[in-house]
């Protein structure tokens, strides 16, 4: 069975895999013309809207659909959405959903919805499962603490004098699909589109 995992958005993450196998993986961008998040007013929209999401959403699901037809795909799974904090951003989500649902059925291309805390279950997406990474975060919160301010008030943190960051779920998910799949990816697009294609096998969704 070969199947895709999509993490769909303007950076979409895909995995591809054959059984168990990862096959291919990358991330495509697509992004749209005149884009304004802060829209307060009607005033705020921009002239193209909404036919500059339009274009993109096509370009999306154009994309999409060339890979699962290209790999010859049996199986699509998809990161199904979370109410997000803009609502344009949430609005060019769901319609670019729509639109690819409406070509898999058309097409009659098999698919599947997953949750992000399913897949995060599987493969233990959470820093509570990871001893080391909640040491970490401690160690930078602390340095942040004693960090002196910046021009702007920021408060860097520095441990043996290098910039450094906690380990949140983004960075999460790319440590364990490479560590899964002996792989080298700093995307976090790719490694959530891995993660849950991996985890819907496991859950025998697949």
């Amino acid at each position: 069975m070969r199947y895709i995992g999509l993490d769909i958005s303007t950076n979409t993450g895909y995995a591809i895999f054959d059984d168990k196998v990862l096959f291919t993986y990358g991330v495509f961008t697509r992004k749209v013309e005149e884009y304004k998040a802060d829209v307060k007013t009607y005033k705020d929209f921009p002239e193209s809207y909404p036919n500059n999401f339009i274009k993109t959403i096509e370009e999306i699901t154009t994309e999409c659909l060339k890979l699962i037809e290209e790999n010859n795909v049996e199986m699509v799974i998809i990161e199904h959405t979370e109410k997000g904090k803009q609502r344009l951003s949430q609005r060019l989500l769901e319609w670019t959903h729509l639109t690819l649902i409406k070509e898999l059925n058309l097409k009659k291309i098999p698919f599947k919805y997953i949750l992000v805390s399913d897949w995060r279950n599987v493969v233990k997406c959470y820093i509570k499962y990871w001893p080391d990474h909640q040491e970490w975060n401690k160690k930078v919160r602390s340095a942040k603490k004693k960090a002196t301010p910046t021009a702007s008030g920021m408060l860097v943190p520095k441990i043996e004098g290098k910039r450094v960051s906690v380990t949140d779920q983004k960075k999460l998910s790319i440590i364990i699909a490479n560590k899964n799949y002996g792989i080298d990816i700093k995307d976090n697009n790719i490694a959530d589109a891995i993660n849950m294609a991996h985890a819907a096998n496991e859950l025998g969704m697949i």
